[in-house]
């Protein structure tokens, strides 16, 4: 059984990876769809490739071809059609100096409630660049990755930390971008261009793909433009001010490149891959024009004009060595990479004023930047062998990085008592590492499957003495950590397996968390360090059955979560006077306790005809120090997703019906005012309805089309709303989704 699988698995990426339209004629895209329907291959899950409904915990496999299917254009519609995962996409409503409501745009993704920092977010197993904010700035995860030039992406729900570390503690998204291999698909030469418009946000996107192979080498360079302009949404009230609830203007565009060459000799393989990714959306801010009232009841200035220019590249060129054996061999599997990567986010704010009073209000800049320089190394080895009667599949490896962070904030006109150019923290040299063992023990011929791993962390956070920083004295801060994990699958029967998952994760303290430092004595506050801060860690336990058949498949999963130490900032002391100024510092505050529900199942007929659903819920409670309960406003309600599409035999067309349900959020799963009345606007349930199809006009040029929202229903996602006070209800049609909108694109082969 053992040496079946793993052929299995060495063939099936191939088939089960390729690029959009990648496949030399419709009759083979059929084949690997049937294909699916037992299951793809995730490496995410254990460190080793197993299928998908054989992994010990729940994991989503989406494919390029998903991707090109949902005609996905950002993070947040790749997961439109994954209840238990979100992304926030706040409406673009800050300010120069005070606010930061959507700066981030697609702030990251939230998974089983728990989202920014601590889920691990790696492209080709390269951690993306932290998120951050501060005051006016926000600088999310969601923008450091182009979907157009990836090949999978997979999502592990859970603590990851057993298997990736500092970042996984609360679960696991994975891209991994195409080879050229991937391109051609067998030939000498080959590539593909696309072309996609959406309508909710106007935006026209290109993708150019070339790949070649001579010999021992291969080459691929891919490049993908977007031009948009701003989230439609559904809101009707026009002109400037707080009040305006249409969106600001917004003129946006992106350049994403991947390039890579490999050489490939038999079982080895040596590849150089470079990437780079860069994006600007400015902004017109009209939301906040108009008078500012900031002592008191009467207004002190105008703002006659606020633009923004907000931008966010990222390189990364990387070399890495593979081995790739066969079972027999001691070692059947090698990988050794070493990796350089730069990341810088700026966002950058002119606001033009008139004073109204004898308190002078001079135009003023903001610039504000966070960046992340860093270098990396990983290797892994895997083994197989046979040991009393089971059959054992082990990795070992391990990673390190070395990072500099630091931030900038500068301008014009400051704010009382400061001095620019100055730092939320010191720039900062930030270490990570550790080792893993991971072992996947088939006993009974496969019957019983455990898939132990545990994994040593160490970090260490070396603050610089910053010259912008000059009356500030930073501390550094390291520690670590071992972080178990157990998984068990048992098959009852060919079609039936029962799996389980128990989990530790944990998080290491930020740069900016352990050395904030902020002063405005003038105002009556201040951020201080603290260099006793504390890893957030994460217990968690997961239960589930699956049945999967050649015709229709099932999944119930029940998973429960235990989060401590929890970093928030909380005033530590102070009265807020010039003379006792508050004293704000990030503390470990808070424990999270998460339960929750997951199901899913499809249908696939001989026929073509298909069908599928799925449904998450969740309920939280945050725990503080002095016991008291409130729940966990990340949470989403519950929310199902349920299809119905065809797909002819011979992969010509295709097109699926799908229904998206959210519930609205129970008074009772939020914080509320002693009265018992809502503190937080709570959006209305909703039912959209969605339709998607393809048609292959040739074996080379497919079509595709989407009508989203096709009821045209008003209606708004918590995710993007939770926060909202009940005072701001009036404006609450900002943070609508868009109403009925199109897209369409065309792919060709050559």
């Amino acid at each position: 059984m053992y040496f079946i699988n793993k052929l299995a698995l060495s063939t099936a990426p191939l088939a089960l990876l390729a690029v959009p339209a990648a496949a030399e004629d419709l009759s083979a895209e059929a084949e690997a769809e049937a294909q699916q329907q037992t299951g793809r291959i995730t490496v995410t899950a254990t460190r080793t490739p197993v299928l998908q409904e054989e992994a010990p915990a729940t994991v989503t496999i989406i494919t390029d071809q998903d991707i090109a299917d949902q005609l996905a254009t950002d993070i947040k519609d790749l997961i439109r059609f994954e209840p238990g995962v979100s992304v926030r996409r706040a409406p673009a409503r800050f300010g120069a100096a005070i606010g930061a409501t959507g700066r981030a745009r697609n702030e990251g993704f939230t998974v089983r409630g728990i989202g920014g920092n601590r889920v691990l977010v790696q492209v080709d197993g390269i951690r993306a660049p932290q998120g951050f904010s501060f005051g006016p700035q926000d600088a999310g995860r969601g923008g450091f990755a182009d979907v157009s030039l990836v090949k999978q992406v997979e999502i592990l729900r859970g603590p990851a930390s057993a298997l990736y570390g500092s970042d996984g503690l609360a679960g696991a998204i994975s891209f991994v971008t195409s080879d050229p291999v991937d391109i051609i698909a067998g030939a000498s030469i080959g590539g593909f261009v696309t072309s996609q418009y959406s309508s909710d946000d106007n935006e026209f996107a290109q993708t150019a793909t070339l790949a070649g192979q001579t010999g021992n080498w291969s080459a691929m360079l891919a490049y993908t433009r977007r031009d948009f302009s701003e989230l439609d949404n559904q809101g009707t009230t026009g002109g400037t001010g707080p009040t305006r609830t249409a969106p600001n203007p917004q003129d946006g565009r992106s350049d994403a490149v991947l390039a890579k060459l490999v050489w490939d000799n038999g079982p080895h393989r040596i590849r150089l891959t470079g990437e780079y990714l860069d994006s600007a959306v400015e902004t017109e801010v009209l939301t906040g024009l108009g008078p500012a009232f900031t002592f008191g009841p009467n207004p002190v200035w105008i703002v006659d004009a606020l633009n923004a220019r907000d931008t966010t590249e990222r390189l990364r060129a990387s070399l890495d060595w593979t081995y790739d054996g066969s079972p027999e061999d001691a070692i059947e599997y090698a990988f050794l990479s070493a990796y350089w990567q730069d990341a810088e986010d700026r966002q950058f704010a002119f606001e033009e004023r008139t004073a109204l009073t004898a308190t002078p209000a001079p135009d003023r800049e903001r610039l504000n930047t966070f960046e992340n320089r860093v270098y990396g190394a990983a290797g892994e080895l895997r083994s197989g062998f046979d040991l009393g009667g089971m059959a054992h599949r082990i990795a070992i490896g391990g990673d390190v990085s070395w990072t500099r962070q630091e931030g900038l904030r500068s301008g014009t006109v400051p704010g009382r008592g400061e001095t620019f150019p100055t730092r939320a923290f010191p720039a900062t040299d930030f270490t990570l590492g550790g080792l893993f063992i991971a072992d996947e023990i088939s006993v009974g011929d496969g019957a019983v499957t455990l898939f132990p791993a545990l994994r040593f962390d160490f970090y260490d956070l070396n603050p610089t003495d910053d010259p912008l920083l000059p009356t500030f004295t930073a501390s550094g801060q390291s520690d670590s950590r071992l972080s178990p994990k157990l998984g068990v699958t048992v098959k009852l029967a060919p079609e039936v397996i029962l799996f389980g998952n128990y989990a530790q994760g944990f998080l290491a303290p930020t740069p900016s968390q352990v050395n904030n430092f902020f002063e405005l004595i003038a105002g009556g506050y201040t951020s201080i360090p603290n260099p006793d801060l504390r890893p957030e860690t994460s217990e968690s336990w997961e239960v589930g059955a699956r049945y999967v058949g050649e015709v229709f498949s099932l999944q119930l999963t029940g998973f429960k979560g235990d989060y401590d130490n929890f970093i928030s900032q909380q005033v530590v002391s102070g009265s807020f006077t010039p003379q006792d100024p508050a004293n704000y510092q990030f503390v470990n505050f808070d424990a999270v306790e998460i339960e929750g529900l997951e199901a899913r199942g499809e249908v696939k007929l001989d026929s073509g005809w298909n069908a599928r659903v799925a449904l998450a819920y969740a309920n939280s409670d945050v725990i503080a120090p002095d016991g008291s309960r409130t729940p966990l406003d990340t949470i989403d309600p519950f929310n199902m997703i349920a299809g119905l599409g065809y797909r002819a035999p011979s992969g010509r067309f295709g097109g699926e019906l799908i229904l998206t349900h959210n519930a609205r959020k129970g008074a009772n799963e939020l914080e509320r005012a002693a009265n018992g009345s809502d503190l937080f606007v709570r959006p209305d349930a909703s039912t959209i309805l969605d339709l998607t199809a393809f048609y292959a006009v040739t074996e080379r040029l497919k079509l595709r089309a989407g009508l989203f929202n096709l009821t045209d229903e008003t209606y708004a996602l918590w995710s993007d709303v939770r926060g909202l006070s009940v005072a701001d209800a009036r404006i609450a049609d900002a943070f609508t989704r868009p109403g009925r909108n199109l897209s369409l694109s065309a792919s060709y082969r050559f």
